[in-house]
């Protein structure tokens, strides 16, 4: 390790978000393992980080969405104590009505954005409480909490990671691990053309920056926030959201049926 940092594994580092957020995560004195399914574009991105850090940078050549691949990445991260950080960035995405939508489409956006945050979360983490330090970054998105007709497989990956993510913080709490999830609005990456869906679509003003997620987005690490909203102008609107979930729960927590159910 080149210091105390220890060695951040950032998935779906090839470009986009995963890129940018490694090349911050080099700056703040994190050694990194990338991940990705291109190694010369691996190699690219290395070199871009090495220029501008004086860090330790591997690289794991892997798909997510197949097995093979995601017990590669597990075998390694789970046998490295250098490990002190997962960033789960890697993201696949689906745009079509259910009915049209490929069957190989659908197992992808659910192996990356479900199997492999989650194998991969549980690979690290007997290393991460055992040392009692250390942080799981999982990427959400606005969709999560916004189901939007054609995206149905890819918001609900994402409502499940923001699930997942709830469990497991109150799981660590108090153990010197965090698990951060972080919610980005639309942004301006190629996630959209993937999808098949050119972000010109959307409204201007509602796309950010791909820098301005990440820098938004490191600043929450480095402070340590369990919840990061890039572009939520008041924190209290997720506060209330919470407050009014919580009520939900203990309304629906009721073992006799509801008035108008009864007979």
């Amino acid at each position: 390790m080149s210091d105390l940092k220890g060695t951040a594994v950032v998935t779906g580092a090839t470009g986009g978000l995963g890129a940018l957020y490694a090349a911050g995560l080099a700056e703040r004195g994190y050694d990194l393992l990338l991940v990705g399914r291109q190694q010369q574009t691996l190699d690219a991105v290395a070199k871009a980080v090495k220029q501008k850090a004086n860090v330790k940078v591997d690289s794991i050549v892997a798909n997510l969405a197949e097995a093979k691949g995601l017990a590669r990445v597990e075998a390694r991260i789970s046998s490295d104590p250098a490990i002190t950080a997962l960033i789960n960035s890697a993201t696949a995405v689906t745009f079509s009505p259910l009915a049209k939508l490929g069957s190989q489409a659908l197992d992808e956006t659910i192996a990356v954005n479900i199997t492999a945050l989650t194998r991969l979360t549980h690979a690290v983490l007997p290393g991460l409480l055992a040392r009692g330090a250390g942080a799981i970054v999982n990427f959400a998105s606005v969709l999560a909490f916004h189901p939007w007709p054609e995206f149905s497989v890819y918001n609900a990956s994402k409502a499940y990671v923001v699930s997942f993510s709830q469990a497991l913080q109150g799981e660590v709490a108090g153990k010197g691990v965090l698990v951060q999830v972080v919610t980005p609005p639309a942004v301006d990456t190629n996630f959209w053309n993937q999808a098949g869906l050119p972000v010109s679509n959307l409204p201007a003003g509602a796309v950010m920056k791909p820098q301005h997620l990440v820098d938004a987005a490191l600043k929450g690490l480095d402070r340590g926030e369990s919840w990061v909203f890039p572009s939520l102008p008041e924190q209290t609107l997720w506060d209330d959201h919470q407050k009014t979930r919580q009520a939900l729960v203990g309304g629906l927590m009721n073992g006799a049926p509801a008035a108008r159910y009864a007979a």
